[in-house]
Order: structure tokens, then sequence, then C-alpha cells
């Protein structure tokens, strides 16, 4: 029994450690995505690369006004990421403040696909003593544009 629970938590790290961003070179994302990138977005900055899955790619990246953004590229399609540095609406902030108390806002983005565009927000809990503090959960909210939640992930 005792080897059977070893087994399962070795199988559940290394599916944690597979499921993770790799940053990778430009040159071992796919032509396509790349040409769909450099086609929609002129002069950017600061490009990188990351590899979700075998076929999702994600760039990050500077746009001419030095706004931080990224795209999702996959087989079902293309998303646009609009990441929000400060003055988050106060509906978000509001939701998450009285649903999620011990959370607060890692990262807020505008999500742009197939036309629709809803605001996701990376929330995360944080435990320990002032600098040593580690990441003890992480959701993704799911709002639409005036700010009603969707959903969580």
């Amino acid at each position: 029994m005792k080897k059977i629970a070893i087994i399962a938590v070795a199988l559940l790290l290394c599916q944690g450690a597979l499921m993770a961003q790799k940053k990778v070179a430009e040159k071992d994302v796919k032509v396509s995505f790349v040409k769909d990138f450099q086609r929609q977005v002129k002069d950017p900055t600061n490009v990188e690369w990351y590899q979700i899955d075998e076929n999702t790619f994600k760039v990050t990246y500077l746009d001419f006004e030095k706004s931080r953004q990224a795209m999702v590229f996959s087989n079902k399609g293309m998303e646009t990421h609009y990441i929000i540095e400060d003055h988050y609406p106060q509906s978000i902030t509001s939701y998450i403040k009285a649903n999620y108390s011990k959370h607060s806002i890692d990262l807020l983005w505008v999500r742009k696909a197939r036309n629709k565009m809803t605001y996701q927000a990376r929330i995360v809990q944080k435990k320990g003593f002032l600098w040593w503090k580690k990441v003890k959960d992480v959701k993704v909210l799911n709002f639409e544009v005036d700010g009603k939640f969707i959903s969580a992930e």
C-alpha cells in the first residue's frame, strides 16, 4: 500500500511538471503560428515563446506602446491577452475581496477569443512571513466585460 501511494504521488508530480509552460526558441514553434504572429503584430519587442502543450504555444511581448501582451496559438484558434498593469475594474476587485478575501490579484488581462472579450484574473493566496511567502493556492476567475462573474478554474 505504501508503494502505491509513493508511485501515485510521483506520477502527480511528473504530470504537474509536464503541464508547466516551457520556454522555447522561435524556430521550435510551428511556422504557421510564427507567421500569424508576425502578420498581426508590427515591431514587437521582448518576444518570448512558450510551449504549453504539444499543439499550443504562447508568445509574450511588448507592443509599440510598450504594453505587455500575449497571444495563445493552437489548432483550435488564437486568442489575445491584453495585460492590465494597474487600475483594475472596481467590480472585479470587489468580487474578489468579497469571495476570495485571502487571495490577491496576481495578473489581470482582457481575453479576446472568437470575437468575444472577457476579463480573466489569476488570483493567488500566499502563506508565510514578509519576504518568505509561498504560493498556497492559485485560481483563474472569468468575468464578463461588465465585471459580472462567470466561472472559476
